[in-house]
């Protein structure tokens, strides 16, 4: 499978058949390319599969590499082109990308951004190859930067490989391809890879042949929607895996930056949700040729306001705090809450929020996907009165954590994770298999460290688990779990095998030197943690120190001490104090 992994994306891409096109490879080193695919660490799949293909390569064809996130963490500025864009660069990328160390987060647009500019200093024929497993997580917008340099005119094509990406990920990064003639390949698993890339086996000079439309339609709602609520659009069509049915501003012309959208895979009727402002806008049927979106069919409609109204998003994922917008009479003790679907009781609520917090507030979804109600609740003087309602969808939580596979006891390292905006949830370390949601051996909160955090290795060897743990209105719930090995580290204590009483005795160690690791002297085999009669820190006596011997004579005991949630004795050594 590795070999045929970017052999494919050469040959669907042109690399081996036009030697006058300079290519571009944006590789992705985000801290998320540890995650796997086939049981096998991302970072490594690629990896294997630049070195595979590099050996297909013509002798004259121009080739450069551009990675992001390979440096530092937490940088929306780390992107640097590895190897220049020139011929005979085989081994070069070879040993640029086999170097490579996961790390930080990704800047799909500014490394997009950063490729066109060097390309369009040359005026050749271009195509970059941008391989990702995430969506843009700085502050730029891919669809932006692919529409500003199509509009320089530049001669070129940017072809986009997801590696693990739901279908509603792809569709945000699809844009980048379709803007600029390229094609988006998802791939869900490495046989999935393989046959997405095996669509595009096309010779660069058998150009496909134009998309012969087929005929849809659209039909407007009968009764105008009120800003936030849910309707029903009737629709016919080709029913393509990627087709779907949107809603757009009146003169929007884009296949992109829709207001609202449903996949018609889901079914007839679309559901879809009025946007939260009045006016006019248009439904459409958008349909994925072989290059590109169309928009098959098209009608306009009007979204009108409402004394009492919810706006919320159609869609939400298990686990996430969402925002709801409201209008009503906002009297004392009127709020927001959550239900399941038509819940007519004004108790046992999900979720709620007063409405005197202000003009919008947050709900947090269960844990549990299916569909709710969100709903205003009066309190009248006769009692509480559901005065509006709007459906939500909430859906399984798409949930990632990448780290390395590997690591030493003690260790810090860092775990980059994907999921809902969950606020109160974290990322722990606990023995393998462990299921319990407490007793973890280090963890962060979600909310502290967005994208990424750190943990600390246990400090015993074995077996652990990373899990991340949402806490949903309906408890704590393990969401993913990724398996990693904690490695012993070798420790050695050396000193003289006597001493005098009230001494200083040197003694030269070898070890983890984690924050808080000390030497001490105890007495003969004692195994406490605490009650030590000389000790000094190993970070503020790098390979050797000094321990003060006691004035009572006899066997004592020199041990390295390792700090993590609990100490542990690493390594022992006898001494004799006479």
């Amino acid at each position: 499978m590795k070999k045929t992994l970017l052999t494919t994306l050469a040959l669907s891409c042109g690399l081996a058949t036009a030697n006058d096109k300079q290519t571009m490879i944006i590789f992705d080193a985000s801290g998320s390319m540890w995650g796997q695919i086939d049981g096998q660490a991302k970072i490594t799949l690629a990896q294997n599969a630049l070195a595979d293909i590099s050996s297909q390569w013509q002798p004259n064809q121009k080739v450069g590499l551009m990675a992001y996130g390979h440096r530092n963490k937490g940088d929306c500025n780390d992107i640097e082109t590895l190897v220049p864009i020139a011929a005979g660069q085989n081994q070069s990328i070879i040993n640029q990308v086999n170097q490579i160390k996961p790390k930080g987060k990704t800047p799909i647009a500014a490394a997009l951004r950063l490729a066109v500019e060097q390309m369009k200093i040359t005026e050749q024929s271009s195509e970059i190859i941008l391989i990702s497993d995430g969506l843009e997580t700085c502050e730029l917008d891919p669809c932006q930067v692919a529409e500003q340099a199509e509009s320089l005119g530049i001669d070129f094509t940017a072809h986009v490989i997801g590696f693990g990406l739901s279908q509603d990920q792809g569709k945000q990064l699809a844009c980048v391809a379709d803007i600029t003639g390229g094609q988006y390949l998802a791939a869900q698993d490495a046989a999935a890879l393989t046959s997405a890339l095996n669509q595009v086996l096309v010779k660069e000079e058998d150009k496909p042949e134009p998309d012969v439309l087929p005929n849809a339609s659209v039909s407007a709602p009968e009764t105008s929607p009120t800003i936030g609520s849910a309707f029903t659009v009737k629709w016919s069509g080709p029913k393509g895996e990627q087709d779907y049915i949107d809603i757009v501003k009146q003169d929007h012309k884009r296949t992109y930056g829709e207001l609202s959208y449903a996949w018609v895979k889901n079914g007839h009727p679309a559901n879809l949700k009025a946007p939260g402002t009045p006016g006019t806008y248009q439904i459409r049927y958008i349909w994925q040729g072989q290059r590109k979106k169309h928009v098959l069919a098209s009608v306009t409609f009007e979204v009108i306001d409402s004394e009492v109204s919810l706006v919320a998003p159609a869609v939400v994922a298990a686990g996430e705090h969402f925002t709801v917008q409201w209008k009503g009479p906002n009297q004392a003790e009127d709020y927001i809450d959550l239900v399941k679907k038509d819940e007519q009781r004004t108790f046992g609520e999900i979720h709620y929020f007063y409405t005197q917090i202000g003009p919008q507030g947050e709900l947090l979804a269960p844990a549990v996907a299916g569909d709710y109600d969100i709903r205003y609740i009066l309190q009248a003087t006769d009692g509480r009165k559901i005065l509006h309602r709007i459906p939500v969808q909430v859906k399984a939580s798409q949930v990632s954590l990448s780290a390395t596979p590997q690591v030493e006891i003690g260790q810090k390292f860092d775990v980059f994770w994907t999921g809902p905006n969950n606020k109160n949830g974290y990322i722990d370390l606990v023995k393998r298999g462990d299921t319990r949601t407490f007793g973890e051996f280090s963890y962060f909160y979600l909310k502290d460290q967005p994208e990424s955090g750190s943990l600390n290795a246990h400090v015993v060897a074995g077996e652990y688990d990373i899990r991340f743990i949402m806490e949903s209105s309906d408890g704590r719930k393990i969401m993913a779990t990724q398996a990693i090995d904690i490695l012993p580290v070798e420790v050695q204590l050396s000193a003289a095998e006597k001493g005098q009483v009230g001494t200083q005795l040197k003694v030269n160690w070898q070890g983890p030197d984690r924050k808080g690791d000390y030497i001490d002297l105890v007495k003969h085999n004692d195994k406490r943690t605490y009650g030590e009669l000389s000790y000094f820190y190993t970070e503020n006596n790098p390979e050797s120190g000094e321990l003060t011997l006691p004035k009572q004579p006899g066997m004592y005991t020199i041990r390295y001490i390792i700090q993590g949630k609990n100490r542990e004795i690493l390594a022992t050594r006898e001494v004799v104090v006479e």
